[in-house]
């Protein structure tokens, strides 16, 4: 390809489709054991830091490997998994086992049939893994204008490079998701973290809203208002805002620092893209106010340790004229680390340097220094075993030889002597300081791997609304109606949305955090009696839902009637219709018994003067409408039973009178 596209991905995490209900992944790609084609076999020599097969399959190891030690780079066909999908695979050996640290391995494809544009969606990187026979996501780079893939790892086995090229089966090989940024420029990064470090009003939303602009991993969010996203759209409570809120800004955060580390690793010896100070200015800064937000540390320690040995490998050495008397004293100085028992191999470097950066992961300020110290006290030591007595070291060093042949030097000239060996050795440490660097940088996409992944898991996160009906009727009232969440946007479909209630108005609608931000947070919930009722959107009933405080929600539809105890003593009057005079009653209602979905009652109301009835009998009185069942009368007890009406009719249903009573 003619233009240079990097892409850094790592497929371990899919997040899960982000529609409504759940969908998943198998662990990994199916293999047989490989078929082996070419075998080649090399072996290391002294200063050797990378070795290359024929066909372009590389591993460059730094200073990890031993001069002597066998490398064997093999080319093997694993079994066909797909007829869309060709493999690339080489099979990494070293005859000492595995190395002590990240290698970073070369693979070759052929981009054939693969546009320009679909090259970094059409390929991956993959691992064999020998006890599943599962090919396993590895963290990886693609080249695409030289036609390879990087991959870092810290352990040897097949390796290979996954080409699809039916665009439809991407997903069952690349994560739909690619997990590390499609690209984030270190431009990008620093104004990202600088965001973070002056820490305004809104510096989170800030910081959020600088990464998803910066890189394409999770296009979900492309056209979200930040504000709604950070707060999930008030759909859920502070408990589960807060760590998503937090874990966006860690993987902005993270993924800055990685392209530090990144820029560092690839760049940071030539200095050619970046600026080692700037970022360690950046870095340092971050680290400060990270030291009160643990949950943002991790990614700053490790990136600031990445960029700090790369600016320990630039340090500015002088190189000093030595004063011809000192140069028989010079002599003794180099024989002294020439000792087998003194001199330092750059992998010696490389194993002390690696363990005051492991034993000082939390402190990484205190790891550089450590780390310059002992290059410091290293090139000093000889000055501190010859001066107990010089005079003794001189006669080891040439036998009866006299202190005006081997002077000992000045302060200012004993610092000249170990200032130009020390030069000596920042030069022949470059590669030791390539190595470390790229250890930190693969620390760092670690690190940003597991933050992906605990994204991953509060986006997959199921939430459950189980919907009943609480009714003490023959059948419920909203049983096989149709219940829909709203408004949605236009990411997703009515369809996905919708349920439909079963016999007895029970039902459940399960969906990921995920998916509903996609459909824009819908938190209304609308009840349809009929499908037809759901095309036309007519809606019978909607309520607003109160925001998750937990992953399930109970929706209760409550059409169940409320007992209530007319039982009683009214005062009222009677208004004879034809007359309009009013004539003052009493009812008494006595309470006789409970039947189904109401009560029987003795109500008995008669005229106050003359004693006469006009009511006067046994009826039932229905909970749910407080009608009492009485021919000759439509009586109709208040809903919380303090009062009713009556309209008194004849026999052809005409009105005559009304009585009105208070209790």
């Amino acid at each position: 390809m003619k233009r240079k596209i990097l892409s850094i991905l790592l497929a371990a995490v899919m997040l899960l489709s982000l529609m409504a209900g759940l969908s998943g992944c198998g662990s990994g790609n199916q293999a047989m054991t490989p078929g082996t084609q070419k075998s080649e076999t090399f072996t290391v020599e002294d200063g050797q830091t990378a070795l290359a097969s024929e066909d372009g399959a590389a591993i460059d190891f730094g200073c990890l490997l031993e001069a002597g030690e066998e490398l064997t780079i093999q080319k093997v066909s694993p079994a066909s998994i797909d007829s869309d999908v060709e493999i690339y695979a080489y099979d990494f050996k070293l005859s000492s086992g595995q190395p002590e640290g990240v290698v970073e391995l070369t693979i070759p494809y052929d981009d054939a049939g693969l546009e320009a544009d679909e090259e970094i969606l059409s390929v991956r990187g993959k691992y064999l893994n020998e006890e599943t026979k599962q090919w396993e996501d590895v963290l990886y780079t693609v080249d695409a204008e030289a036609n390879k893939v990087h991959i870092l790892t810290d352990h040897l086995s097949t390796y290979s490079v996954f080409k699809v090229t039916n665009a439809g089966k991407r997903s069952e090989y690349i994560s739909d998701v690619n997990v590390y940024a499609a690209y984030m420029t270190t431009k990008q990064a620093e104004q990202l973290l600088k965001t973070y470090a002056e820490q305004g009003v809104s510096w989170q939303e800030d910081v959020i809203s600088a990464f998803l602009n910066a890189n394409s991993s999770l296009p979900m969010f492309a056209e979200t208002n930040i504000p709604a996203l950070v707060s999930l759209g008030g759909a859920y409570d502070d408990m589960i805002t807060e760590p998503f809120g937090n874990a966006l800004t860690v993987l902005g955060i993270a993924t800055s620092c990685t392209q530090f580390a990144y820029d560092a690793y690839n760049n940071g010896l030539t200095s050619k893209e970046t600026s080692i100070s700037g970022m360690k200015t950046v870095l340092n800064l971050g680290l400060n106010l990270a030291s009160s937000q643990k949950y943002l540390l991790d990614s700053f320690q490790v990136a600031y340790v990445g960029v700090g040995v790369i600016d320990i490998a630039l340090t500015d050495v002088m190189n000093f004229a030595i004063d011809t008397k000192y140069e028989s004293t010079k002599n003794m100085y180099d024989a002294y680390y020439a000792r087998p028992e003194n001199k330092r191999r750059v992998k010696d470097w490389y194993d002390l340097f690696k363990k005051i950066y492991e034993e000082n992961k939390s402190a990484p300020q205190t790891a550089l220094d450590k780390m310059q110290s002992e290059i410091d006290n290293y090139v000093n030591k000889y000055w501190e075993v010859a001066a107990s007595d010089w005079d003794s070291w001189i006669d080891a060093y040439e036998k009866n030889g006299k202190l005006s042949k081997y002077p000992w030097p000045s302060e200012s000239d004993r610092k000249k002597i170990s200032s130009n060996y020390k030069a000596e050795i920042y030069d022949y440490l470059q590669v030791m300081f390539q190595s470390l660097s790229r250890d930190m940088y693969f620390d760092a996409l670690t690190q940003r791997e597991k933050e992906y992944k605990e994204l991953a898991a509060l986006l997959n996160r199921v939430y459950t609304l189980n919907f009943r009906e609480d009714y003490d009727t023959e059948k419920a009232k909203w049983a096989n109606a149709y219940v829909k969440l709203a408004p949605l946007s236009d990411k997703t479909t009515a369809k996905e949305w919708t349920i439909r209630l079963d016999d007895e108005a029970n039902g459940q609608m399960k969906f990921t955090l995920g998916a509903h931000e996609t459909a824009r947070f819908p938190m209304k919930v609308e009840f349809y009696k009929t499908e037809k009722d759901l095309e036309e959107g007519k809606v019978a009933l909607s309520a607003k839902l109160k925001p998750f405080v937990k992953t399930e929600m109970e929706v209760i539809l409550n059409t169940k009637t409320n007992k209530v105890d007319y039982s009683g003593t009214y005062a009222g009057v009677m208004n004879v219709t034809e007359t309009g005079k009013d004539i003052d009653v009493t009812t008494v209602v006595t309470f006789e018994k409970d039947f189904g979905d109401g009560s029987y009652y003795k109500i008995v109301c008669s005229n106050d003067e003359t004693g006469s009835t006009y009511i006067n009998g046994s009826y039932f009185v229905r909970w749910s409408t407080g009608e009492a069942n009485i021919a000759g009368a439509k009586f109709v007890f208040s809903a919380d039973g303090t009062s009713f009406s009556a309209s008194m009719r004849d026999h052809n249903d005409k009105e005559w009178g009304v009585i009105t009573c208070q209790r």
